[in-house]
């Protein structure tokens, strides 16, 4: 048991810190617009481009 205890404290050290929400950018993604660009490329969301992606992204805060 002395082995997986040492693993479990190795793994709590190597976990960061939690995010606190204060601390998450205030972003709104434009869903319906970015489903309906891929359908029309014929490709799933997450093979658009990040430049693709960018595009549906706009800043709230």
């Amino acid at each position: 048991m002395n082995g997986l205890m040492n693993k479990y404290k190795e793994s709590l050290k190597n976990t960061p810190k939690p995010v606190m929400p204060s601390e998450v950018p205030k972003i709104k993604i434009e869903l319906k617009e970015l489903l309906a660009y891929s359908k029309l490329k014929n490709v799933s969301p997450i093979d658009l481009t990040d430049d693709e992606k960018e595009k549906f992204i706009k800043n709230s805060g």
